[in-house]
C-alpha cells in the first residue's frame, strides 16, 4: 500500500516537474535555438552593394570576404536568385561601394611586401578592375570609401605630431580621376576626431557623417563642404545661450520618406535627423550602443516599412541584457519616423517586424554582431530576402530553413 502511495507520488512530481520546465521560459528559449549552419560566406564580410546602383532589375548584390568577391542574383537559367563567385579586384577586399557605372572596392595589397591600400573600380562594359588616380595618389593611406548618388567617397589617413589628419576625395559619375574635397571652414584640418562614418544624398546635398566632428555638408562640390554641428539652447545664468556638441555619429542614412530625410545614429544609440540644413535630436533611442549598421526594410506586398539599426552588447549586465546584439527595429512611414514609436526588437511587435519570434531572434541574429545589414531588392529577389554581415561568423540571413524562417548563415 505504502509502495503504490509512493510510486503515485513520485508520479505526479515527475508530470508536475515536466510541466513546469515545459513552461519555463529557459527551456522554451532552448527549444527554438536552431543548429547553426556552416556559413558559405565567412569571417567578417564587407558590406552590401548593388551595381549598377540605379539600375535593379539589370543588377546583382555584391558582398565580399577576404580576397573573394561574391555576387547575388538570378539569371536566365535560374528562377531563383542565388550566390556565385564574383571577379575578384585582388587583394583583401575591405569595403565596397557602387555608383551608376561602377563596383569599387577597398583593397590591400600584399602587406608583407608593401603594406599599400589601393581603390580599385569595377567597369560593367569591359569588364575589368582599375586603380583609381587623381588627388588620391599624393595623400595618405585610404580608410574607407562609401557611395551615395553618384559619387564616391574616399577618406585617407596621414599621421602627424602624434595625431592622425584626414582628407576627402570623391569622384562624380564616370570621372576617371578623383579630386580632393575642400573643407571650408577655418579649421579645416580634420583631425583624429574627423574619421567619416558614412555618406548619404537628400537629392539636393550630400551629407557625410563624422566620429565627433559633426556632419559635412556638400550642396556644390566646386564650393567646398561645411561643417554641421548639432546645436541646442540652454539656460545657464538665467540666459540662453547656443551650445555645440560635438557628437560621435556612427551611421547615416537616407530614410526615403516623402522628405528624403537624413537620419543620423550616435554611437551612444540615440537618433538625429537632418532637416533644411538643421542637426535635430529625435526623442528615440536604441537604448544600447550602435553599430552604424542601418538599413531600411520593406514588407513584401506592402508599404510597411522599418528601419533596422545594429547594436552591441551593453559592458554591466542587466536583467534583460543577456544577448544584446542583432538589431533593432523603429517603425517609419512616409513622413519618416512614425509619431510615439521607438526601437523594440524584433518579433516583439505584434503587427510589423522582420522575424515571427523574439525568442528564436535571440537564439540566433540576437548572439551576433551586425556590422551590416541589407535586404535585397525585389527585383534582384522576389523573396526580398533580410541578409547581415556579422562581425565574425559570415554572412547570415532570414529565410524559410526545414519549414521555419530563422536567422543563420547563408549556405
Amino acid at each position: 500500500m505504502r509502495k503504490n502511495l509512493l510510486k503515485r507520488c513520485l508520479f505526479y512530481f515527475a508530470l508536475t516537474f515536466i510541466l513546469c520546465t515545459c513552461n519555463d521560459p529557459i527551456f522554451y528559449a532552448i527549444s527554438l535555438e536552431v543548429e547553426p549552419i556552416e556559413p558559405r560566406i565567412k569571417g567578417a564580410p564587407t558590406n552590401f552593394a548593388i551595381y549598377p546602383a540605379n539600375d535593379p532589375a539589370n543588377a546583382r548584390m555584391y558582398v565580399a570576404s577576404g580576397g573573394t568577391l561574391y555576387t547575388y542574383g538570378k539569371d536566365p537559367e535560374h528562377e531563383k536568385a542565388f550566390w556565385r563567385n564574383g571577379k575578384a579586384p585582388g587583394g583583401k577586399i575591405l569595403q565596397i561601394a557602387s555608383t551608376n557605372e561602377y563596383l569599387y572596392a577597398l583593397c590591400s595589397t600584399d602587406q608583407n611586401v608593401d603594406g599599400k591600400i589601393v581603390v580599385r573600380r569595377f567597369d560593367g562594359s569591359t569588364q575589368k578592375w582599375e586603380v583609381i588616380g587623381g588627388d588620391i595618389n599624393n595623400s595618405g593611406r585610404a580608410q574607407n570609401i562609401f557611395a551615395a548618388n553618384d559619387t564616391l567617397f574616399i577618406m585617407a589617413s596621414t599621421y602627424s605630431d602624434n595625431n592622425f589628419f584626414y582628407d576627402i576625395f570623391y569622384i562624380n559619375g564616370d570621372e576617371t580621376e578623383s579630386t580632393k574635397l575642400t573643407i571650408t571652414d577655418a579649421d579645416s584640418n580634420l583631425s583624429g576626431a574627423g574619421k567619416i562614418n558614412g555618406a548619404a544624398y537628400n537629392g539636393v546635398s550630400y551629407f557625410l557623417c563624422t566620429w565627433n566632428r559633426g556632419v559635412y555638408r556638400i550642396d556644390d562640390f566646386s564650393a567646398g563642404a561645411s561643417i554641421l554641428n548639432y546645436q541646442y539652447t540652454k539656460i545657464e545664468d538665467e540666459v540662453e545661450i547656443e551650445v555645440t556638441e560635438n557628437i560621435t555619429f556612427s551611421g547615416i542614412i537616407n530614410l526615403r520618406d516623402n522628405n528624403n530625410t537624413i537620419l543620423l545614429i550616435a554611437r551612444n544609440g540615440n537618433v538625429y535627423t537632418i532637416k533644411d540644413g538643421i542637426i535635430k535630436k529625435e526623442t528615440v533611442s536604441l537604448g544600447r550602443n550602435a553599430t552604424g549598421a542601418l538599413a531600411i526594410w520593406q514588407k513584401k506586398d506592402s508599404p510597411d516599412r522599418l528601419l533596422l539599426a545594429g547594436r552591441q552588447d551593453t559592458l554591466s549586465y542587466t536583467v534583460d541584457s543577456g544577448y544584446t546584439y542583432g538589431y533593432m527595429e523603429l517603425e517609419i512611414d512616409a513622413g519618416g519616423i512614425v509619431v510615439g514609436k521607438n526601437f523594440v526588437e524584433p518579433g516583439k511587435s505584434a503587427l510589423l517586424s522582420t522575424v515571427g519570434s523574439n525568442e528564436r531572434y535571440h537564439s540566433t541574429i540576437g548572439k551576433n554582431p551586425v556590422n551590416y545589414i541589407f535586404q535585397a531588392p525585389e527585383e534582384i529577389d522576389t523573396d526580398m530576402i533580410l541578409f547581415a554581415s556579422t562581425q565574425k561568423n559570415g554572412v547570415w540571413s532570414y529565410r524559410t530553413r526545414g519549414g521555419d524562417d530563422q536567422w543563420n548563415a547563408e549556405e
